[in-house]
């Protein structure tokens, strides 16, 4: 593992941390249908006959594109036995079990250098496509919808032009290099926008960590969003 580069306080980048040898876009295409028009789900977590990249939606599966303009796909493996799995969803899990090992390095030496307690939880890795024009506003990790302590941000390739992570908070514009993992705290001191690709396709990682899985559990989410409910009624009174 290279050591990291300090861009600002608390943002890190770690070098050529996804090889050009994972192939991963490659593999995950191989996984996904191409076909617009087929019926499909956006995640690996089901043994699912078709998986396909889907509108990325933000929050409570809002679907704002001057907001928010991508396609994703989200991948985690949650056991060992892959019996019932279809080929593909064994594909997929592979993908994640090669993406986490290389990430688990610069987030153990992230967390050391800046005494983070132990992040037992991973959320779902994340692949996220911008095509020309595509972009995410300006936004935090962690806030109103969503409860995470480290954001995970890398980059498989660099063959496009735009796409540059921008913090506004420092008036930072990086435009990462194939390879890169950026982590920094999820807060809203670290706000961040993915600018405008101009040409090509980018294609991103993106996963966020916690302490411990508490505030992720079905019964937790569907509570919070009974309470976002509430208060979106109580705004309309």
């Amino acid at each position: 593992m290279n050591q990291p580069e300090i861009l600002a306080p608390g943002v890190l980048v770690y070098r050529d941390t996804f090889s050009k040898d994972m192939n991963l876009i490659n593999r995950l295409e191989e996984c996904l249908s191409s076909d617009p028009n087929a019926e499909g789900v956006g995640y690996s977590d089901s043994p699912h006959s078709t998986y396909k990249w889907k509108q990325a939606t933000t929050g409570y599966a809002n679907n704002d594109l001057k907001y928010r303009d991508a396609f994703d796909f989200k991948i985690k493996k949650n056991n060992e036995n892959d019996e019932g799995k279809s080929p593909d969803q064994i594909k997929l899990e592979k993908i994640w079990e090669d993406s986490k090992n290389a990430q688990l390095g610069p987030v153990e030496d992230y967390r050391q250098k800046f005494n983070v307690a132990p992040l037992k939880y991973w959320e779902s890795f994340n692949f996220v496509k911008y095509g020309p024009g595509q972009h995410f506003q300006v936004h935090s990790d962690h806030g109103y919808s969503y409860i995470c302590v480290l954001s995970s941000v890398g980059y498989i390739n660099d063959d496009y032009e735009g796409g540059e992570l921008y913090f506004d908070k420092f008036n930072l514009k990086i435009k990462p290099k194939a390879g890169d993992l950026y982590l920094f705290p999820s807060t809203y001191l670290f706000s961040h926008r993915a600018m405008p690709v101009d040409s090509g396709m980018k294609v991103s990682i993106v996963t966020m960590l916690d302490y411990n899985d508490h505030a992720h559990r079905q019964e937790f989410m569907q509570m919070r969003a009974n309470w976002l409910e509430q208060d979106a009624q109580a705004g309309k009174n």
